[in-house]
Protein backbone atom coordinates (compact mmCIF):
# COMPACT_ATOMS: atom_id res chain seq x y z
CA UNK A 1 0.00 0.00 0.00
CA UNK A 2 1.25 3.36 -0.44
CA UNK A 3 0.11 6.93 0.35
CA UNK A 4 0.43 9.80 -1.34
CA UNK A 5 -0.65 13.56 -0.21
CA UNK A 6 -0.54 17.29 -1.13
CA UNK A 7 -1.36 20.96 -0.21
CA UNK A 8 -2.16 23.00 -2.51
CA UNK A 9 -3.12 27.16 -2.50
CA UNK A 10 -5.31 28.69 -5.21
CA UNK A 11 -5.10 32.53 -5.80
CA UNK A 12 -8.82 32.55 -5.74
CA UNK A 13 -12.05 32.48 -3.65
CA UNK A 14 -13.69 29.59 -1.94
CA UNK A 15 -16.40 29.84 -4.48
CA UNK A 16 -15.24 30.35 -7.80
CA UNK A 17 -12.67 27.17 -7.26
CA UNK A 18 -15.33 25.07 -5.92
CA UNK A 19 -17.69 26.82 -8.80
CA UNK A 20 -15.17 25.61 -11.67
CA UNK A 21 -14.96 22.14 -10.20
CA UNK A 22 -18.55 21.82 -12.00
CA UNK A 23 -17.47 23.09 -14.93
CA UNK A 24 -13.94 21.59 -14.95
CA UNK A 25 -14.50 18.74 -17.86
CA UNK A 26 -13.56 18.95 -20.65
CA UNK A 27 -10.84 20.86 -20.16
CA UNK A 28 -7.08 20.81 -21.99
CA UNK A 29 -4.79 20.44 -19.36
CA UNK A 30 -6.48 17.11 -18.24
CA UNK A 31 -7.84 14.76 -20.95
CA UNK A 32 -7.54 11.45 -19.16
CA UNK A 33 -11.27 12.33 -18.06
CA UNK A 34 -13.26 11.29 -21.20
CA UNK A 35 -16.89 11.73 -19.65
CA UNK A 36 -18.96 12.72 -16.14
CA UNK A 37 -22.70 11.04 -15.34
CA UNK A 38 -24.40 12.16 -12.37
CA UNK A 39 -26.56 9.72 -10.61
CA UNK A 40 -28.12 11.52 -7.82
CA UNK A 41 -28.06 14.85 -6.39
CA UNK A 42 -29.96 16.30 -3.67
CA UNK A 43 -29.66 18.93 -1.00
CA UNK A 44 -30.38 18.28 2.86
CA UNK A 45 -30.17 20.71 5.34
CA UNK A 46 -28.24 23.31 3.07
CA UNK A 47 -25.82 20.96 1.94
CA UNK A 48 -25.35 19.74 -1.72
CA UNK A 49 -24.68 15.90 -2.18
CA UNK A 50 -23.79 14.87 -5.44
CA UNK A 51 -22.70 11.20 -6.71
CA UNK A 52 -21.22 10.56 -9.92
CA UNK A 53 -19.62 7.83 -12.22
CA UNK A 54 -16.06 9.00 -13.59
CA UNK A 55 -15.08 8.08 -17.00
CA UNK A 56 -11.41 8.00 -17.63
CA UNK A 57 -8.19 7.09 -19.67
CA UNK A 58 -5.69 5.93 -16.97
CA UNK A 59 -2.93 6.10 -20.06
CA UNK A 60 -1.61 3.10 -18.54
CA UNK A 61 1.37 1.10 -20.68
CA UNK A 62 0.31 -2.31 -22.17
CA UNK A 63 2.28 -3.96 -20.80
CA UNK A 64 0.36 -2.80 -17.15
CA UNK A 65 -3.07 -3.60 -19.39
CA UNK A 66 -2.42 -6.85 -20.27
CA UNK A 67 -0.87 -7.84 -16.48
CA UNK A 68 -4.29 -6.27 -14.85
CA UNK A 69 -6.17 -7.28 -17.61
CA UNK A 70 -7.48 -3.49 -17.95
CA UNK A 71 -10.47 -1.80 -20.75
CA UNK A 72 -8.71 1.34 -21.87
CA UNK A 73 -11.82 3.36 -20.64
CA UNK A 74 -11.82 3.26 -16.23
CA UNK A 75 -14.36 4.23 -14.17
CA UNK A 76 -14.83 5.53 -10.97
CA UNK A 77 -17.29 6.64 -8.17
CA UNK A 78 -17.31 9.87 -7.19
CA UNK A 79 -19.45 11.52 -4.06
CA UNK A 80 -18.98 14.94 -3.11
CA UNK A 81 -20.75 17.55 -0.42
CA UNK A 82 -20.56 21.00 -0.52
CA UNK A 83 -21.36 22.89 2.59
CA UNK A 84 -21.72 26.75 1.47
CA UNK A 85 -22.27 27.80 5.14
CA UNK A 86 -19.32 26.42 6.32
CA UNK A 87 -17.79 27.13 2.83
CA UNK A 88 -16.44 23.56 2.59
CA UNK A 89 -15.81 21.23 -0.04
CA UNK A 90 -15.28 17.52 0.03
CA UNK A 91 -15.12 14.64 -3.05
CA UNK A 92 -14.12 11.31 -2.15
CA UNK A 93 -13.38 8.99 -4.86
CA UNK A 94 -12.50 5.08 -6.08
CA UNK A 95 -12.07 2.98 -8.87
CA UNK A 96 -14.52 0.79 -9.95
CA UNK A 97 -12.52 -0.64 -12.98
CA UNK A 98 -10.57 -3.91 -11.95
CA UNK A 99 -10.50 -3.03 -8.44
CA UNK A 100 -9.93 -6.78 -7.25
CA UNK A 101 -6.16 -6.20 -8.12
CA UNK A 102 -5.92 -2.09 -7.46
CA UNK A 103 -8.34 -0.30 -5.27
CA UNK A 104 -7.39 3.57 -5.09
CA UNK A 105 -9.22 5.96 -2.97
CA UNK A 106 -8.72 9.53 -2.86
CA UNK A 107 -9.97 12.52 -0.87
CA UNK A 108 -10.18 16.00 -1.66
CA UNK A 109 -11.03 18.71 0.61
CA UNK A 110 -11.74 22.64 -0.12
CA UNK A 111 -11.59 25.38 2.05
CA UNK A 112 -10.68 29.35 2.21
CA UNK A 113 -7.18 29.49 3.63
CA UNK A 114 -6.82 30.10 7.31
CA UNK A 115 -4.96 33.04 7.07
CA UNK A 116 -6.44 34.96 3.82
CA UNK A 117 -10.07 34.07 2.94
CA UNK A 118 -9.57 35.43 -0.80
CA UNK A 119 -7.17 32.22 -1.30
CA UNK A 120 -8.99 28.37 -1.19
CA UNK A 121 -5.93 25.45 0.24
CA UNK A 122 -7.05 22.08 -1.32
CA UNK A 123 -5.78 19.03 0.31
CA UNK A 124 -5.40 15.91 -1.27
CA UNK A 125 -4.81 12.16 -0.52
CA UNK A 126 -4.87 8.90 -2.40
CA UNK A 127 -4.36 5.11 -1.45
CA UNK A 128 -3.30 3.06 -3.65
CA UNK A 129 -3.27 -1.01 -2.71
CA UNK A 130 -2.07 -3.52 -5.63
CA UNK A 131 -2.95 -7.17 -4.59
CA UNK A 132 -2.46 -10.69 -6.82
CA UNK A 133 -0.29 -9.93 -9.46
CA UNK A 134 3.47 -9.53 -9.45
CA UNK A 135 5.49 -6.77 -8.99
CA UNK A 136 3.11 -5.27 -6.21
CA UNK A 137 5.24 -2.43 -4.94
CA UNK A 138 6.30 -1.50 -8.63
CA UNK A 139 3.25 -0.95 -9.32
CA UNK A 140 1.96 0.96 -6.85
CA UNK A 141 5.23 3.39 -7.44
CA UNK A 142 3.86 3.71 -11.28
CA UNK A 143 0.35 3.93 -10.33
CA UNK A 144 1.27 6.64 -7.49
CA UNK A 145 3.53 8.74 -10.37
CA UNK A 146 0.74 8.69 -12.60
CA UNK A 147 -1.53 10.13 -9.49
CA UNK A 148 0.97 13.05 -9.13
CA UNK A 149 0.88 13.84 -12.78
CA UNK A 150 -2.46 13.83 -12.88
CA UNK A 151 -2.68 16.11 -9.90
CA UNK A 152 -1.16 18.83 -11.32
CA UNK A 153 -2.95 18.50 -14.79
CA UNK A 154 -5.88 18.91 -12.46
CA UNK A 155 -4.53 21.87 -10.53
CA UNK A 156 -3.91 23.46 -14.05
CA UNK A 157 -7.36 22.98 -15.57
CA UNK A 158 -8.97 24.56 -11.90
CA UNK A 159 -6.91 27.87 -12.70
CA UNK A 160 -7.90 27.56 -16.34
CA UNK A 161 -11.84 26.76 -15.65
CA UNK A 162 -11.36 29.93 -12.47
CA UNK A 163 -9.78 32.27 -15.93
CA UNK A 164 -12.44 31.64 -18.48
CA UNK A 165 -15.36 32.10 -15.65
CA UNK A 166 -13.85 35.24 -14.86
CA UNK A 167 -13.49 36.44 -18.83
CA UNK A 168 -17.14 35.13 -19.76
CA UNK A 169 -17.93 37.16 -16.04
CA UNK A 170 -16.33 40.41 -17.33
CA UNK A 171 -17.59 40.47 -20.78
CA UNK A 172 -21.26 39.92 -20.08
CA UNK A 173 -20.97 43.57 -17.38
CA UNK A 174 -19.05 45.00 -20.45
CA UNK A 175 -22.20 43.90 -22.69
CA UNK A 176 -25.07 44.89 -20.22
CA UNK A 177 -23.39 48.12 -19.71
CA UNK A 178 -23.34 48.95 -23.00
CA UNK A 179 -26.94 48.00 -23.51
CA UNK A 180 -27.91 50.38 -20.66
CA UNK A 181 -26.18 52.94 -22.43
CA UNK A 182 -27.73 52.32 -25.84
CA UNK A 183 -31.20 52.55 -24.15
CA UNK A 184 -30.46 55.90 -22.76
CA UNK A 185 -29.62 56.88 -25.95
CA UNK A 186 -32.53 56.13 -27.31
CA UNK A 187 -34.22 58.24 -24.68
CA UNK A 188 -32.27 61.37 -25.57
CA UNK A 189 -33.21 60.70 -29.82
CA UNK A 190 -35.51 63.81 -29.40
CA UNK A 191 -33.42 66.57 -27.51
CA UNK A 192 -29.93 65.60 -29.29
CA UNK A 193 -29.43 66.32 -32.77
CA UNK A 194 -29.24 62.83 -34.81
CA UNK A 195 -25.43 63.89 -35.93
CA UNK A 196 -24.40 63.27 -32.75
CA UNK A 197 -26.68 60.09 -31.38
CA UNK A 198 -25.32 58.20 -34.94
CA UNK A 199 -21.45 58.03 -34.34
CA UNK A 200 -22.13 57.17 -30.68
CA UNK A 201 -24.67 54.29 -31.83
CA UNK A 202 -22.27 52.85 -34.21
CA UNK A 203 -19.39 53.21 -31.62
CA UNK A 204 -20.98 51.15 -29.70
CA UNK A 205 -21.79 48.63 -32.52
CA UNK A 206 -18.55 47.89 -32.86
CA UNK A 207 -17.51 47.55 -29.65
CA UNK A 208 -20.11 44.99 -28.81
CA UNK A 209 -19.40 43.26 -31.73
CA UNK A 210 -15.74 42.89 -30.72
CA UNK A 211 -17.16 41.42 -27.28
CA UNK A 212 -18.90 38.47 -28.89
CA UNK A 213 -15.34 37.54 -31.12
CA UNK A 214 -13.68 37.56 -28.13
CA UNK A 215 -16.17 35.67 -26.24
CA UNK A 216 -16.11 33.09 -29.10
CA UNK A 217 -12.36 32.35 -28.63
CA UNK A 218 -12.87 32.10 -24.65
CA UNK A 219 -15.23 29.16 -26.22
CA UNK A 220 -18.47 30.54 -24.78
CA UNK A 221 -21.82 30.36 -26.46
CA UNK A 222 -23.47 33.61 -24.79
CA UNK A 223 -26.30 34.90 -27.00
CA UNK A 224 -26.41 37.69 -29.29
CA UNK A 225 -27.24 40.51 -27.34
CA UNK A 226 -30.34 42.54 -29.59
CA UNK A 227 -28.17 44.85 -32.02
CA UNK A 228 -30.50 47.72 -32.94
CA UNK A 229 -29.57 48.80 -36.45
CA UNK A 230 -28.66 52.51 -37.76
CA UNK A 231 -31.92 53.14 -39.52
CA UNK A 232 -34.04 52.00 -36.67
CA UNK A 233 -32.94 55.07 -34.64
CA UNK A 234 -33.45 57.04 -37.59
CA UNK A 235 -36.76 55.62 -38.14
CA UNK A 236 -37.51 56.51 -34.66
CA UNK A 237 -36.21 59.65 -34.62
CA UNK A 238 -38.76 61.00 -37.11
Amino acid sequence: MKIWTSEHIFNHSWESVTGGQWRKYPNPHNQAVVGTDVLERKVENGVLHTSRIISSDWGLADWVQRLIGTNRICYAHEYSMVDPAQRVMEMHSRNLTFCNVVNMEEKMTYRPHPEDREKTMMKQETVVTVQGVPLTSYMESIIVNTVSNNSNKGKAAIEWIVEKLGQECSALSISSSLDKIKSEILDLKHTVAESLIQPAKQSIDDLQARIQVDLQKIGTSISQPVMLKAEDLSSKSL
